[in-house]
């Protein structure tokens, strides 16, 4: 995938004579006024010269001492040309919705709003994302600070005997009440038939902490919103007083079902903003690694999504497999879960005498129990029935609303990072990508289960390149922005002055930004940076698959049942940590 070059971008000069274009080394901005965004935007999405049709991500940046203060940025992609671009403009506090454009920016306005006080003339809703409604304070402000507002009131030591303590916490914002609770609910859903019915935040079938709201005719959903924000962390705001590697283990957190691919998503990220180049050993390794993660996460997806719908079996089945994994993992990375295995320029750890043979063995005997699965579930008349036109996406929802990772594959859109923009070795695996016909939940897990097929198919390339690397190094430690080993900071001096300044100071990027992502389990898992030139990065945002799919659930749910809703969300495959953030 290659951003917009020079020479195009310039051409809409034509049009836009006020375009202001800026190439980095890592990406294409283009910036307008505010009175002209919608029109460039709109020109960029149906021009056939550009056709940016596909929304991926909005996040705002804040400037507190520029007037306008606030700094807007959209990022498109063209699937005809495979391009993206970073359209910007400023604003003090308001700017024009791009709903009408792309249905997906309804979210990210609204997180827009939330997190920045930022006001959309022309949204249909503009409520809260993660906060309750009457939270006075917007935390992605520069001036928030990260303990919170300090509380005026603070009790004598005598009167907290019979006080509850977070009631006087000075570092505590607010803890939000039934009736803050009750005008957040008031305020996502009108009701307009028999009863509402809340499914979650606290249900084994919402698969986290999601809470459902829907508006019932009997048992058929007429309308449904979602809350998210039971799980919010602020791992965006953290971020801004955290070196480079400090944040690695945060990226662990939020999709914690595949916490190895978020960490390559991140760390490929940082590589390309500092101009490190990870060793070729880890370069294979992150990507075995990586698959054998995404092999891991689709078993948790089948595995639950069968017990959802009633096949224990499945559950079991598949979990004897994902044990196998886990013990893969732990014995290479250190950690069952939050690993935390990846660094800037390679990995943590060279892998361990024996780790090949087990992975051999495991890819050698996971087929055949990919069959044993397909054997019970593909032509059940049960599962069928249950997922079966459930949930159909096309191609244009594709685009609307930024849908990546099997979502968009289910609706026939070849839309995978592996290949599109290729990191670590992916460019010199083969492996093919399965597309849907129908876009329902059945296509879908189809495509899951082809999809293990293909990174065994993966897996299997890298044993064999790894077995050619066997002593090469593992970590580019010769690099100014690596952090040594832990051995070579025991026995160098160098190393070890090194290791202090880089954990102490940080990884100085050089001014500029980036924009650059990674084929999750649950889809375009992105990362956009600021760098200021100083050890940490000035502004970090996460673009989350799970995030942009959910959105589309109120969407497909309309008119169909509670128990549909179980099986269409299963289908999805949110992870809520990550949705969050």
């Amino acid at each position: 995938m290659l951003w917009i070059n020079l020479q195009k971008a310039e051409s809409l000069r034509s049009a836009f004579p006020t375009l202001k274009i800026k190439e980095y080394k890592n990406a294409t901005t283009v910036e307008i006024e505010k009175e002209k965004i919608l029109d460039l935007l709109k020109y960029l999405k149906e021009n056939s010269e550009y056709s940016f049709k596909m929304f991926i991500d909005f996040t705002v940046v804040d400037y507190p001492l520029h007037n306008p203060r606030f700094q807007a940025v959209y990022i498109l992609y063209s699937p005809e040309y495979n391009e993206r671009i970073i359209v910007k403009t400023w604003t003090d506090e308001t700017l024009p919705s791009i709903v009408p454009l792309w249905k997906g920016a309804k979210w990210a306005e609204r997180e827009a709003y939330d997190m920045f006080g930022i006001k959309f003339e022309g949204h249909e809703n503009l409520v809260r994302m993660f906060l309750w409604e009457t939270y006075p304070y917007y935390p992605l402000r520069k001036d928030f600070p990260k303990e919170g507002i300090k509380d005026t009131y603070l009790p004598s030591l005598n009167e907290r005997d019979n006080i509850p303590s977070h009631d006087y916490d000075p570092y505590h914002t607010a803890i939000p009440t039934l009736e803050d609770l009750e005008i957040t609910e008031r305020k996502r859903i009108e009701k307009k038939n028999q009863i509402v019915l809340n499914w979650g935040p606290l249900h084994p079938g919402t698969h986290g902490t999601i809470w459902f709201l829907f508006d019932l005719e009997g048992e058929t959903i007429k309308n449904c919103d979602i809350i998210l924000g039971q799980l919010h962390r602020g791992i965006e705001k953290l971020a801004e007083d955290l070196t480079y590697t400090q944040i690695i283990p945060y990226t662990d957190r939020m999709d914690y079902i595949s916490a190895l691919c978020s960490n390559i998503a991140y760390v490929n990220a940082v590589e390309k903003l500092l101009g490190v180049e990870p060793t070729e050993k880890a370069k294979w390794i992150r990507t075995m690694m990586a698959e054998l993660q995404r092999i891991n996460s689709h078993l948790l997806w089948l595995g639950t999504t069968a017990l959802d719908l009633g096949a224990l079996t499945m559950f079991l089945y598949t979990f004897r497999e994902r044990e196998k994994l886990m013990d893969i993992i732990e014995g290479i990375a250190g950690i069952r879960l939050n690993s935390s295995y990846l660094r800037i320029g390679g990995v943590r750890y060279d892998l361990p005498e024996g780790a090949i043979d087990v992975i051999k063995h495991f890819v050698k005997d996971f087929p055949s129990r990919i069959k044993d699965y397909e054997d019970l579930l593909t032509k059940n008349r049960i599962w069928i029935k249950r997922n079966k036109d459930v949930g159909v996406v096309s191609k244009e929802d594709v685009y609307q609303y930024g849908l990546t990772g099997i979502m968009a594959r289910s609706a026939g859109v070849p839309y995978d990072i592996r290949y599109i923009q290729p990191t670590d070795a992916y460019s010199e695996v083969d492996f093919e990508i399965p597309l849907g016909t129908v876009g329902d939940a059945y296509d879908r897990y189809l495509l899951r289960m082809e999809e293990m097929k293909q990174s065994v198919k993966i897996i299997q390339q890298c044993i064999k390149k790894l077995e050619e690397l066997k002593d090469d190094k593992y970590l580019a430690t010769e690099n100014p922005y690596v952090l040594p080993t832990l051995q070579e900071t025991y026995l160098s001096i160098e190393a070890m002055v090194k290791d202090f300044n880089l954990r102490i100071y940080g990884e100085k990027a050089p001014e500029g930004e980036i924009y650059l992502s990674g084929e999750n389990p649950r889809g375009e898992l992105g990362f956009y940076m600021v760098s200021k030139g100083e050890g940490r990065p000035y502004r970090l945002r996460i673009r989350s698959g799970a995030f942009y799919n959910l959105q589309i659930f109120p969407k497909l749910i309309k008119g169909r049942t509670v128990a549909d809703a179980v099986a269409l969300l299963g289908s999805i495959d949110p992870v809520v940590g990550e949705t969050d953030r």
